[in-house]
């Protein structure tokens, strides 16, 4: 585990205190998680210009709050701040059970996000389209789909190690 962990930090000292032997057994583990959030949310200019930095946070925000994961939730939002987004934005991304109103993209960008985090199957060719229509290039989407994805892996990872980690 490195010094800048995610799933450590998103543990909490405590519970990842409670795992961190477990940890040690598949070290790559936590190497492989880190090099993939790098990946997604520093990502190489030409994925950066595609769907940026704050979009991938505020993206995380509203993935976590689906999962009504606080610790999740508002380390994301933290990030999301950093990188630029307004409070109005985390706001709105935190309210999973109100769709976003606003610009185009990120209409499209959070629809899409609340498709694929909750009924993934209804998902179709036309939701690529509406992305598409606002402006997402096919490397846009792809990182969409990825920061979901991460995000969703990441929190059931970290509720998994803190339920060992409560039963050790």
């Amino acid at each position: 585990m490195t010094r800048d962990d995610v799933i450590s930090s998103l543990l909490g000292p405590e519970s990842a205190a409670a795992v961190s032997g477990l940890r040690s057994e598949k070290p790559e583990l936590a190497t492989q998680m880190q090099d993939y959030f790098a990946a997604v949310f520093e990502p190489a200019l030409d994925s950066a210009g595609s769907l940026s930095p704050s979009e991938r946070w505020l993206i995380a925000v509203r993935t976590a709050a689906h999962t009504k994961s606080e610790t999740a939730i508002d380390w994301y939002a933290e990030r999301a701040r950093r990188a630029g987004a307004t409070d109005e934005e985390i706001a709105k991304a935190k309210k999973t059970g109100t769709a976003w109103n606003g610009d185009q993209r990120n209409t499209a960008i959070m629809r899409h996000v609340d498709l694929i985090v909750t009924r993934p199957v209804d998902s179709s060719r036309s939701d690529i389209e509406a992305l598409d229509a606002a402006g997402l290039s096919p490397t846009g989407i792809v990182a969409l789909s990825q920061v979901v994805a991460y995000v969703s892996y990441q929190i059931r990872l970290v509720a998994a190690l803190r339920a060992l980690g409560e039963s050790r």
